[in-house]
């Protein structure tokens, strides 16, 4: 009788070879929580792990701008507010004037190179480097009222003071359609506001240029019409960056999730596995070693 034995212990070094390479990757999906340390593990679903990564990425990028753009309009919000304020306060200093038996209207006029000054440090407004009523773009300070081009006078709007960016400001949602926002320091509201102060800034105070001040009300109560609705403007703006901010951060939870099924692993059922891998490895060795020990001796004794 012969006994050979060759074949089958080939067979079964074979199977454990396998067995234990499971059970190492098992191990590892045990400890990571992941089932491949490399996207080349993940097999045909590598693809969709690297485009839902990219998406992700874009989407936190795309949020993180919103959020800078969000606070942008509700500084500008704030500015506006404050220059509301102060063109409130003109207008009852102005109405005092002229209704009043004031001879000399120096208080007035010195009161609106103030206001003046006010309003153009609040439009120069910016936030983190950028200038709030700048424009796209824009980080210089858009209100200059220095440049010699500017002469305002009553009937005519003129905004050679603005320095800023004729478009506004445009985050982009997708490589197709943006979302605007902001309001710049050349719109109407903005242009009154500082001609009708200008023009009080520069007036005779004795005799009062009672004229030049009802002109100057004038352009005033237009003004606080133009900057409430700019605030409306802002305050819808803010209501869509909102809405940007929310749907992405929907969509990161999504892919998140979707990224897990893919690229995770239940560590509950690797640890089952691992325990099926060493009860099948331990069982292997056993044969392995029982086959190695037989001796042709033991069937001739």
């Amino acid at each position: 009788m012969r006994v050979c034995t060759s074949t089958m212990q080939a067979t079964l070094l074979t199977q454990a070879m396998r067995v234990q390479g499971e059970y190492s990757a098992a191990l590892i999906q045990q400890g990571s929580g992941t089932k491949s340390p490399s996207l080349a593990g993940l097999d045909g679903q590598a693809g969709l792990a690297v485009s839902l990564e990219a998406d992700m990425a874009a989407s936190e990028r795309l949020v993180s701008q919103a959020e800078t753009a969000a606070s942008m309009v509700e500084t500008g919000y704030g500015a506006l507010a404050d220059i509301l304020d102060i063109v409130e306060a003109a207008k009852v200093d102005i109405a005092s004037s002229i209704n009043g038996t004031v001879t000399d209207t120096t208080t007035l006029r010195e009161s609106a190179v103030d206001w003046r000054e006010s309003v153009a440090t609040l439009l120069n407004t910016t936030f983190g480097g950028l200038a709030v009523f700048g424009g796209n773009g824009a980080t210089a300070a858009p209100v200059d009222l220095s440049d010699p081009a500017y002469t305002p006078i009553v009937g005519v709007a003129d905004t050679d003071y603005y320095q800023g960016n004729g478009a506004d400001w445009t985050l982009m949602v997708d490589g197709a359609s943006g979302v605007t926002y902001g309001v710049r320091a050349d719109t109407s509201g903005a242009e009154k506001t500082l001609r009708a102060l200008s023009l009080l800034a520069g007036m005779t105070t004795s005799p009062p240029d009672t004229a030049l001040m009802r002109d100057a009300a004038v352009l005033l109560d237009e003004a606080v019409a133009e900057l409430a609705a700019a605030q409306d403007t802002l305050s819808g703006q803010a209501d869509t960056l909102s809405a940007v901010i929310d749907s992405q951060t929907e969509f990161q939870l999504y892919a998140e999730s979707a990224l897990e099924s893919v690229a995770k692993v239940d560590v509950a059922a690797a640890t089952a596995t691992v325990s099926q891998h060493e009860t099948v490895l331990r069982a292997s060795f056993s044969a392995l070693s029982s086959l190695t020990s037989l001796s042709l001796v033991d069937y001739v004794r």
